[in-house]
């Protein structure tokens, strides 16, 4: 796959882009960068031109100048597609990258979806928060707490370790070479801001779910620490026809822990056999 940038009125956005045929575009967490989906990306691109951002604020794309939220961050991906003359499309999406692509589909309607695949996301107003990121809401406390969870490297490599079954410093490099000091910065500042949102930004997204119609994956991680997997299945239930799949002895990061797995069975899902 080779790397291409695209500036726009926000910034500028770096992306991956493979393969011919139909458009798969993939998005990917908090922390992250198009690394997540890269591996599962290559093996997409044999059957799909596969397209996969940095998030503005992210990898290698440029550090917007506020906290560039969920419906911006939709709204950027929107110009990227349409910059590439891109109207019709298969959408995957990993964490905070779920938020991000229900969004792309409420605000722009004349996108037309082939097929959704969403991976260890939260979509949901009322979802349990792990104790540390509820102590994080407490007035006062969460800025210190922020910066010290997420907000330097030595907090999101122990996050980062504890959230995968690769628990080895091979892995951590693999993942850190994306990460940037203004990005950490900006990482720790969006993770906040998505706790505060959780009422408002989600409710929107929460409130689409049923009206979905569109053919939809759902891919978890058994051993997930940020996401139980009964979360998968309450997506399952609200997504009228989804599909939720499990992954054995695998964490919170699905596309990059079983790149060759998921990439099967996306494939398989939408009829590559």
């Amino acid at each position: 796959m080779s790397k291409e940038l695209k500036r726009f009125k926000e910034g500028e956005i770096s992306f991956l882009k493979g393969g011919e045929g139909e458009p798969f575009l993939l998005l990917h967490g908090i922390p992250g960068s198009a690394f997540t989906w890269e591996s599962a990306g290559m093996l997409l691109a044999e059957h799909y031109q596969v397209i996969i951002p940095d998030l503005l604020g992210f990898g290698q794309s440029d550090m917007p100048h506020d906290d560039y939220y969920i419906e911006n961050q939709a709204r950027g991906i929107k110009q990227l597609l349409d910059n590439l003359g891109i109207n019709k499309l298969y959408l995957g999406s990993h964490d905070f990258g779920g938020p991000v692509s229900l969004t792309l589909m409420r605000l722009f309607p004349d996108l037309t979806l082939n097929g959704l695949v969403l991976s260890a996301t939260n979509v949901f107003t009322d979802t349990p928060i792990p104790l540390p990121l509820r102590i994080a809401g407490v007035p006062f406390l969460n800025t210190i707490f922020f910066k010290a969870m997420v907000g330097n490297k030595i907090g999101i490599r122990m996050m980062y370790l504890a959230a995968t079954k690769e628990k080895t410093d091979a892995s951590w490099k693999k993942f850190e070479r994306h990460l940037t000091p203004s990005g950490i910065d900006f990482t720790r500042r969006i993770f906040q801001r998505s706790l505060s949102d959780l009422k408002t930004n989600y409710q929107a997204i929460e409130d689409m779910l049923r009206d979905i119609a569109v053919r939809t994956l759902i891919l978890w991680g058994e051993t997930d620490p940020f996401f139980a997997i009964s979360v998968g299945e309450r997506i399952r239930r609200a997504i009228p026809g989804s599909t939720l799949k499990i992954y054995y002895n695998t964490g919170h990061f699905v596309p990059e822990e079983q790149p060759s797995y998921v990439a099967r069975d996306i494939m398989d899902f939408f009829g590559w056999r």
